[in-house]
C-alpha cells in the first residue's frame, strides 16, 4: 500500500510540474519552455536574461518557428531607443535588409520588425520585438517572434500577410507575460551563466544559423 502510495505521489508531482510548464500561445501554435539562461550579475550589474520557446518536437538549436522572453536591466528604460538600436544592427550586419519601427506611447511600447538573411542562404529569418520598460522600471523587457523561411516556400504575398498578422498580434500580447515570468526568477548570482549583453545579439534568435 506504502509504494502505491509513493507512486501515485510522484506521478501527481509530474503532473503537475507538467501542468505548470511554462508556455506562450502565439499565431495559432502553443511553444513550451525549452531554454532560460538567467543573466548572472556582472560588475554589481545585474546580467541579461532570456527564456526561449520552441514548437513541439523542436529545439532551440533546431527550430522553424521560436518565441522569446528577453530582460535587459541596463539597457535604459526607453523602448523605442531600444528598438531604434537593434535596427541598426539589422542593416549593419545585412546592408540589404529592411526594419519597421511601430511605438505606442500611450503603451509605452515599440514594435520592430525585420527580414534578413546570411550570405549566400536560402532560409531567411522573419523576427518581431516588443519593448517596453521591465515591472521594476529596471531597464526593458521583450517579446521575440522568430520564424525560418526558405525563399521557395513563401510568396511575396504570404510574406506581407505574415507581417502584418504577427505585428498586429504581438501589438495585442500582453507584455505582462515577460514582465511576470523575469520578476519571478531568483536574481542570486551564480545560478546560471550571464545571458548576452551585446545589443547585436538581439537581432538574432535561436542557435541555429
Amino acid at each position: 500500500m506504502r509504494v502505491l502510495t509513493i507512486l501515485a505521489a510522484f506521478v501527481a508531482c509530474i503532473a503537475l510540474a507538467r501542468a505548470e510548464a511554462p508556455s506562450v500561445e502565439f499565431d495559432g501554435s502553443t511553444y513550451g519552455l525549452a531554454f532560460e539562461n538567467q543573466g548572472q550579475p556582472q560588475n554589481g550589474q545585474p546580467g541579461n536574461s532570456i527564456a526561449e520557446f520552441t514548437l513541439p518536437g523542436e529545439t532551440v538549436e533546431d527550430w522553424s518557428k521560436l518565441f522569446a522572453f528577453h530582460s535587459f536591466p541596463t539597457m535604459g528604460d526607453d523602448p523605442l531607443v531600444a528598438v531604434e538600436a537593434v535596427g541598426e544592427v539589422v542593416k549593419q550586419t545585412n546592408p540589404d535588409a529592411n526594419f519597421a519601427i511601430v511605438e505606442d506611447k500611450e503603451k509605452g511600447e515599440a514594435i520592430i520588425d525585420f527580414l534578413t538573411w546570411a550570405p549566400g542562404s536560402d532560409v531567411m529569418e522573419f523576427n518581431v520585438f516588443k519593448y517596453a520598460r521591465a515591472a521594476d522600471r529596471r531597464g526593458l523587457v521583450a517579446m521575440q517572434y522568430a520564424q525560418h523561411i526558405k525563399v521557395t516556400d513563401m510568396s511575396v504575398d504570404e510574406m506581407r500577410d505574415l507581417r502584418a498578422r504577427t505585428v498586429e498580434e504581438m501589438a495585442d500580447l500582453d507584455i505582462d507575460a515577460a514582465q511576470d515570468y523575469f520578476g519571478s526568477l531568483d536574481q542570486s548570482p551564480g545560478d546560471s551563466a550571464a545571458a548576452d549583453s551585446d545589443a547585436s545579439t538581439i537581432a538574432g534568435a535561436g542557435r541555429s544559423d
